[in-house]
């Protein structure tokens, strides 16, 4: 699998708007002095047409990270995330049209302050990429074995994926494309936390990538419906399995018994914390009581992820008798 790195400027550009959109501060006050009328002006327009902000700037910034290359806003892209959001097709068009246009007055105000980004970028990924090449491939195929038993489909891993690297602000985060095979990380010079390196987390990325990519392919060919923007998703329906909370101590303990990070006990409330910022800390004995009683070797992986379900839902109804089965 072949990583193609992208100093994505766009994609930064949305994540901020996204930042001050939720009410939250960028490091730089003035520069989000700038860009808050134009935000708001958004978000006003949407609310009036009854759709809902949030919704618009993650279909918006999906479509983004589904290209391969740092792509430039336009109002046709804006119009698809328009649509996907359930704006009405007959007015869609004028309202992508305003919503370029306020963030084309937002990129200026970034541009003005940060006329290099794309350099920058490509000197702060830098280290992140070093990292990866030196271990995530063999962790990577590692991760891969241990979720089919040693026996992966010949296509689990996509030969060729773009990762999109952004202008941080929010200490470490990623995520990953609803539709191609494409990820983005915040371009973090140092690692967040040194027991949970940044690394690590792309790791987490592509492998959540190629599970809601497989999930997604085999819902269609069995004609299962489900959203692909939850494929992967522990918060989703009850017919999904809690994949990428699963996945977390297995990574781990990979990397730890290659001698990647430290072997004496893995830091994984750290990285649940980290890679899971949606997850109730609560919920993290939990996690840990499955991996140490269960965890992916002992069974099929499904039997596996639906006992980690039964724990995780007991846990919300406030049963802590759940018993793991291993037989």
């Amino acid at each position: 699998m072949k990583l193609q790195w992208i100093p994505s400027t766009t994609l930064s550009l949305l994540r901020m708007v996204q930042w001050v959109s939720r009410q939250r501060e960028l490091k730089d006050a003035s520069l989000q002095k700038a860009i808050q009328p134009a935000v708001q002006s958004v978000s006003t327009r949407l609310i009036n047409a009854s759709i809902d902000p949030a919704v618009i700037w993650e279909y918006l910034i999906d479509e983004v990270i589904a290209q391969d290359s740092d792509v430039d806003l336009s109002p046709a892209l804006c119009e698809i995330a328009l649509i996907r959001g359930g704006h009405s097709d007959l007015q869609s068009d004028q309202t992508a049209i305003a919503i370029h246009r306020s963030l084309e007055t937002c990129r200026r105000a970034i541009t003005t302050r940060s006329p290099r980004l794309a350099d920058q970028l490509r000197l702060r990924y830098a280290p992140l990429k070093q990292a990866y090449e030196s271990y995530g491939p063999g962790l990577i195929r590692s991760v891969g074995k241990a979720i089919w038993n040693g026996n992966p489909p010949t296509d689990w891993w996509p030969s060729r994926v773009s990762v999109h690297a952004v202008q941080p602000i929010a200490n470490g985060a990623a995520g990953a494309s609803t539709q191609q095979a494409s990820v983005w990380i915040e371009a973090v010079l140092t690692d967040m936390d040194p027991d949970v390196p940044e690394w690590l987390r792309l790791v987490y990325q592509l492998s959540c990538m190629a599970i809601s990519s497989h999930t997604r392919t085999h819902n269609s060919s069995s004609g299962t419906r489900s959203s692909s923007d939850t494929a992967t998703g522990d918060t989703s329906g009850s017919s999904e399995l809690p994949w990428t909370t699963a996945i977390t101590p297995l990574i781990l303990s990979k990397a730890a018994d290659a001698g990647m990070i430290p072997s004496n006990g893995f830091a994984l409330t750290k990285a649940l914390s980290m890679w899971h910022p949606d997850l109730p800390s609560s919920k993290a004995p939990v996690v840990e009581r499955w991996w140490n009683e269960v965890g992916l070797t002992n069974q099929p992986t499904p039997i596996a992820l639906k006992q980690l379900a039964a724990a995780l839902s007991a846990h919300d109804s406030s049963d802590p008798s759940t018993n793991f089965h291993t037989a």
